[in-house]
């Protein structure tokens, strides 16, 4: 293989420069110090190097110093070579104050598209400069740089400002895995309040470095091109030429570049590179499914949970069934589905972090329709051209939801299909595999005259009616608010599927507590009240829904409004503000009531045929 490079960026108030090169020099870079004033002459040249470092340095209070100056000079002169540079995966790492270029950039946090900036790094809590050895510990993370860290670090920090401040929801970062590395203590956990001195930035959330939603983009504010020999550190943690704390960050960079670089040392992703790439000249590029896999392998890891025996890169997932020995007569339960037009949605407003959710928790829902709870989920990801970031983005949800519902997440399939998806577009679908006792498998056989129909409330569309609504709202931009909404568009239209696991499962066990049991449930999605409610029904049996008993939230009233869509079609179309019906005698009832504030009584079971909306 051919060398593989660094470039270590140079600029007036830099001090760090000649630390960072050592660092890359010594894991494999063949690495380059290079002044932003030669660079901005040649800004393609950046597109040679593998590896991009900003270096720490500047002077106090960089918040409004030299760094944003640094910034604004990339911005103006370089910002489309390094926006092709980071979107072709190669990693660029910011120390210090080079962090504060990358949020300067909005490079980070996130990288979400559309987003705008929401932080900065300012003075410390203490105010002061601080010069101090600290305690670092890895988080989950999609994070490139700290793949593979399980053990504490020990880094030092040497700056004035550093104190990450955002003004979005760190909890929201953090759970997405945009803070790959924080502030801990040698005596508590790493995910407890860390307190100065060792979080001496003050750093919410105990942040001490954040990366992009792809992984290969990473700022932090301690050194770890100051503990490179283990000799470097006060209290001598080794012999001479045993390696510091600080070269595991570059050797994941080193090892990262290794793995995604062609034979020669060439860049995968140039597009001069057509002899290998005769099935990327047919609009399939293979590079960005890798790519898009390795981006994705720390969110389905973490949704797997223990029985996952073969997952990602398998060539079937394989998952353990011992739970099933605990059941005296399991029955599998399974069911398939896909998001539908609300990917159009996704698409208009470039938000793709909670489309993931829509598709698990549909499915989640139509299992506890039959009774069962969920044992793992599959996702199937079309595209017409595939971004291995929004790709990612879209699993990341899939998992979280996966998670949040103690689902495995066992595997999937990510196809990229040009000439059947227009550009721009991708389809979502999934299949869940779950298990009931037999006797407790829901079919409706006991509904009978005399029960009541409860229903849980929805909190907008779902993945129903989506074609109906677009149409609507065609005229109108995503960001118009109504002011019956409160909300954009986006917002109010993008809002992910409800799951009511918790709430059904809550409600089970309360009941079977009182010798009591749910009768029915239906999943009101595409084909509505009329088209869900007659599946459970018995034979000679009617459900009669009063309409009146509920208020129909103002989306649904808006849609009315704006479209003149007649009753019959809106609650064949939509949920009209309920999402799952769930029919009991008049005792559980009251009970059910009691235990869920927010269940609602909607109609009763007659005598007769099919489903009647008063």
């Amino acid at each position: 293989m051919g060398a593989l490079r660094a470039l270590v960026l140079r600029a007036p108030g830099i001090n760090c420069d000649r630390e960072a090169a050592q660092a890359c020099r010594l894991v494999g870079f063949e690495t380059d110090l290079v002044h932003i004033n030669q660079l901005l002459k040649t800004p393609e040249e950046l597109l040679n190097y593998h590896f991009l470092v900003l270096p720490g340095g500047f002077s106090y209070g960089d918040d409004l110093g030299s760094g944003t100056i640094l910034a604004k000079k990339i911005q103006l002169h370089l910002k489309d070579q390094l926006d092709r540079f980071i979107a072709e995966g190669r990693p660029v790492l910011g120390i210090c104050n080079g962090f504060q270029i990358l949020v300067r950039l909005g490079f980070l946090p996130g990288s979400l598209p559309n987003t705008p900036v929401q932080a900065t790094l300012t003075e410390n809590e203490a105010a002061q400069f601080e010069c101090r050895w600290v305690t670092l510990t890895a988080q989950p993370s999609n994070c490139l740089f700290t793949k593979g860290i399980e053990r504490p670090l020990e880094i030092p920090v040497a700056h004035g400002e550093g104190q990450f401040v955002y003004a979005g929801d760190i909890e929201s970062l953090q759970a997405k895995g945009l803070v790959p590395l924080v502030y801990s203590s040698r005596n508590e956990q790493s995910n407890l309040p860390v307190s100065y001195p060792d979080n001496p930035n003050g750093s919410v959330g105990n942040v001490a470095g954040v990366c992009n939603v792809q992984g290969n983009v990473f700022g932090l504010m301690p050194h770890p091109e100051r503990y490179l020999n283990a000799l470097q550190h006060p209290l001598r943690r080794g012999h001479a030429g045993d390696q510091g704390d600080g070269l595991l960050i570059f050797q994941n960079a080193y090892r990262y570049a290794q793995a995604t670089t062609g034979q020669n040392g060439e860049i995968a992703n140039k597009q001069n590179d057509t002899a290998t790439h005769s099935y990327a000249a047919s609009g399939v590029d293979v590079e960005a499914g890798e790519q898009a896999v390795r981006l994705m392998k720390e969110a389905v890891r973490v949704a797997q949970g223990p029985n996952v025996m073969a997952g990602v890169g398998a060539f079937a997932g394989v998952f353990r069934a011992r739970a099933l020995q605990k059941m005296n007569r399991p029955a599998l339960v399974a069911s398939t589905d896909g998001v539908g037009t609300k990917t159009l949605l996704a698409t208009q407003a470039a938000r793709y972090d909670t489309i993931g959710y829509d598709i698990v928790n549909h499915s989640v829902n139509d299992l506890l329709a039959q009774g069962a709870q969920p044992l793992f989920f599959m996702d199937y990801l079309a595209v017409n051209k595939l971004n291995p970031t929004q790709a990612a983005t879209i699993v990341q949800g899939v998992a979280n939801a996966c998670k949040e519902a103690g689902c495995a997440l066992l595997g999937g399939e990510t196809a990229e299909m040009p000439d059947i998806y227009v550009e721009g577009a991708f389809d979502l679908a999934g299949t869940i595999v779950g298990a009931v006792e037999e006797e407790d498998a829901q079919n409706g056989t006991t509904i009978e005259d005399g029960d009541l129909i409860l229903g849980l409330p929805s909190n907008g569309l779902h993945t129903n009616g989506y074609s109906l609504a677009r149409r609507v709202f065609a005229s109108y931009p995503l960001d118009t608010v109504f002011p019956e909404l409160g909300e954009s568009l986006a917002d109010a239209l993008l809002r992910p599927h409800r799951s009511y696991l918790q709430e059904i499962t809550l409600l089970r066990a309360y009941l079977a507590d009182r010798g009591r049991y749910i009768k029915g449930i239906a999943h009101i999605t595409g084909g509505g009240f009329k088209g869900n409610i007659s599946r459970i029904l018995p034979a000679g049996t009617q459900a009669i829904i009063d309409t009146q008993t509920w208020t129909v939230p103002p989306l649904f009233q808006l849609i009315t409004r704006l479209g003149n869509v007649e009753k019959e079609e809106l609650y064949r179309t939509f949920n009209m503000g309920i999402g799952m019906i769930i029919v009991l005698g008049p005792k559980a009832a009251l009970e059910a009531r009691s235990r869920l504030p927010e269940i609602v009584t909607i109609g009763k079971i007659t005598r007769g045929e099919g489903v009647i909306l008063e």
